[in-house]
């Protein structure tokens, strides 16, 4: 029998039936402890019903995998960022593109709380890049067209810090109250985690949608300069003078005249060579290890 893991718990894992999409439960195989393959929410599997208990005896290769969050399978991310309260985070939602690029992710960036501010800096600054940007009020159900129709028929999962309304927009995307609200903590400045675990929920309009915690963090897996570069779409590559240029301080770089004439936002080059630095200490350490 097929399937696709919805969410797993404990060991135990919810499977939605290929053939009549019915939930069973089932725990995985031992073969997979010595592969060192956990299943994940999102994979597709098969079943086996010997001993009238569902087991998962095989997993289908994957199309990507995060580890953090634990998902796989996935088509595309809405990236939700508040305009303010908490302030955002622009190195990491970088970051969260990255990851994206990297996994054949389409990626949407959805900036929230528009209705606490007068003016969207953040929201010009990702205009430049090929990104789709929408500001929304999470409580407003039509501000959630342009996300709705983004998700309906894609495996999504929403990703960014907590207390910028994932979980508003999780209920209203689902249709119903799936997810607990939390508020933000004035002390601390960020929002309460209100997600225990990743499940994938079935959308309103088809697909799925999973609300994601534990994405605070995420370190580029770019194995060089060159693959960093390729992970800012904006960036025009091969236009530069030298074929080999990182785009710090070289004659003739492309990627620096965009950024002065403003082609490129500001931030998003700073953030580049932020995780430039980020790799190539990385092929340091590798260098010396080698030796």
């Amino acid at each position: 029998m097929k399937g696709r893991i919805l969410k797993g718990i404990g060991g135990f894992y919810t499977i939605e039936s290929a053939d009549s999409f019915d939930l069973l439960t089932a725990k995985a195989a031992g073969i997979f402890r010595h592969q060192k393959l956990k299943p994940a929410v999102g994979d597709y599997v098969t079943l086996n019903d010997d001993a009238d208990s569902y087991v998962i005896v095989d997993i289908e290769k994957r199309r990507n995998y995060f580890i953090r969050p634990p998902v796989a399978n996935v088509d595309r991310a809405v990236l939700v960022f508040a305009l303010s309260h908490p302030k955002p985070d622009l190195l990491l939602l970088d970051k969260l593109l990255i990851a994206c690029e990297e996994n054949g992710v389409e990626a949407m960036i959805c900036l929230t709380k528009r209705d606490t501010v007068s003016k969207a800096p953040t929201a010009e600054i990702y205009r430049k890049t090929p990104y789709p940007v929408c500001e929304i009020n999470a409580t407003d159900p039509r501000d959630l067209a342009p996300v709705a129709e983004f998700c309906a028929g894609h495996t999504v999962f929403l990703a960014g810090p907590s207390g910028v309304g994932k979980s508003t927009m999780t209920n209203g995307l689902i249709g119903e109250k799936t997810m607990d609200t939390g508020s933000l903590s004035a002390k601390l400045g960020r929002g309460k985690h209100t997600t225990r675990h990743v499940e994938l929920l079935r959308l309103k309009n088809g697909g799925y949608l999973a609300d994601t915690p534990g994405f605070s963090s995420l370190a580029p897996a770019c194995e060089d300069e060159a693959a960093l570069a390729k992970r800012f779409p904006e960036f025009p590559l091969g236009e530069c003078r030298f074929l080999d240029c990182r785009h710090k301080a070289e004659p003739g770089c492309a990627v620096r005249a965009a950024v002065e004439a403003e082609e490129i936002a500001v931030s998003r080059y700073e953030n580049y060579l932020t995780l430039l630095k980020t790799v190539e200490t990385a092929q340091n350490k590798k260098g010396r290890r080698g030796k």
